[in-house]
């Protein structure tokens, strides 16, 4: 039997580089209010059976773009990421991949039609590109090559469509993001306003330590505030003895 313990941290990060200062320095008339989220995770202090299923239920309220609880917030949109720390207590938000640039620009692009992050939809898997091409420049320059201008007969008879609407550095990070974490064994993801996290398919495999569990929402920007995004997010930490 293992027992979760968990512990709650609530934040609020922007996507864009904008300093806090700056933030509250704007006049209300102009600001884009940042995404309130709250997590909720069941069996809190309890003791689960290896593998067992931890529930978790995910609400969002933003000024600009509604409130989960009216059905305002595409569930879609909400990521959570389950991330193994490792065997000691310790470790914070700052620890996972979800301020990665490069993870902001996919979810804010329309990268997730067409790939997931462990299984194959109508392109391959961030995983399968990841085994496939290494950490390198030569794959780092051939990769960002292909999002902005497309490409066709790498991965079959799909077709890579173009994306002029996104910058140099957007597809330098998106790329960098996908070789850095896209077959990390520590990293899982999923969307949705409610699911299931299993802190391992296998419930043999279930390493003991702790894991962090952040889910975000990134809103839609508001038009005063010259279309910058904000993220906001809310992190459970799980301690598995």
């Amino acid at each position: 039997m293992l027992k979760a313990v968990f512990t709650v941290l609530t934040i609020t990060s922007s996507v864009m580089v904008v300093s806090t200062r700056t933030i509250n320095n704007y006049k209300p008339q102009d600001q884009n209010h940042a995404p309130v989220v709250k997590l909720t995770v069941s069996a809190a202090n309890a003791v689960l059976a290896a593998g067992a299923p931890i529930n978790y239920t995910v609400t969002v309220a933003d000024q600009e773009d509604g409130d989960s609880k009216y059905d305002e917030i595409n569930g879609k949109e909400v990521l959570v990421e389950v991330r193994y720390l490792g065997g000691k207590n310790s470790g914070t938000a700052k620890t996972a991949s979800g301020d990665h640039p490069g993870l902001n620009a996919l979810r804010s692009s329309n990268c997730f039609n067409c790939h997931n992050f462990n299984s194959k939809l109508i392109g391959p898997s961030f995983h399968e590109i990841a085994e496939k091409y290494p950490l390198m420049p030569v794959n780092m320059q051939n990769l960002q090559k292909h999002i902005k201008e497309g490409s066709t007969g790498i991965w079959g008879k799909v077709t890579m469509p173009t994306h002029p609407e996104l910058s140099a550095e957007d597809t330098r990070n998106i790329v960098q993001w996908i070789l850095k974490y896209g077959k990390d064994a520590n990293l899982n993801y999923s969307f949705g306003l409610e699911g299931a996290i299993k802190l391992a398919d296998d419930p043999t495999t279930v390493k003991k330590g702790s894991y962090l569990v952040t889910a975000s929402y990134i809103d839609h920007g508001a038009k005063s505030s010259g279309g910058k995004k904000l993220k906001g997010q809310d992190v459970v930490k799980i301690l598995v003895k």
